[in-house]
């Protein structure tokens, strides 16, 4: 079993901007323009740090993807 160092949520806030949030000691949420933006720097923050990233759809409804162990490259060919 592993053990997560942290998780990373994308997220749509009251005032309907999409934010990415990290639980990892002195992160700070991010707001990004999209839906898609705020996805994919969720995808990379989770990758970078081996986390869980749990994306909550604007109805609420969530998906995760565990990035633990995972080492596919951070950069497109």
């Amino acid at each position: 079993m592993s053990s997560r160092s942290c998780s990373v949520r994308v997220f749509q806030t009251e005032a309907g901007q999409w934010s990415v949030r990290s639980d990892a000691p002195g992160a700070d949420d991010v707001g990004y323009p999209s839906q898609v933006d705020a996805i994919t720097a969720g995808v990379r923050m989770a990758m970078a740090e081996g986390a869980l990233l749990t994306i909550h759809a604007a109805n609420d409804a969530k998906s995760e993807i565990d990035f633990t162990g995972c080492s596919a490259p951070l950069t497109a060919a």
